[in-house]
């Protein structure tokens, strides 16, 4: 019966959000640091199923402590999200026109 849960789980991961894997893989670093599994065979079991990553300890630990956080509240609302990436594109452009030399913003 296990098995077929894995398979099942599996086969959800594959068509779910990039969203929702995010927050399944969260969750389950965080269910393992619990439960005492090593950040180091966290870190090397995500390495090798990683298509192109690598993770560290570092890496796991992070993780673990959002699991922990995201258990009461989110740390950065979807509000927040839209303001700080709205600040960053206004002063990348306005870092881009000061760059400018003003005889080419003349033309």
């Amino acid at each position: 019966m296990s098995n077929l849960i894995d398979k099942t789980n599996d086969i959800i991961d594959k068509v779910v959000s990039s969203t929702s894997r995010g927050g399944y893989t969260i969750e389950r670093v965080g269910k393992m640091l619990e439960n005492g599994v090593s950040p180091k065979v966290i870190a090397l079991q995500m390495s090798e199923t990683s298509a192109n990553k690598k993770y560290t300890v570092n890496d796991v630990k992070s993780y673990g402590k959002l699991y922990e956080d995201v258990k009461s509240k989110v740390p950065i609302t979807s509000k927040q999200t839209k303001a700080l990436i709205n600040d960053t594109k206004e002063s990348k452009e306005i870092i881009s026109e000061e760059l400018i030399p003003l005889k080419v913003r003349a033309r």
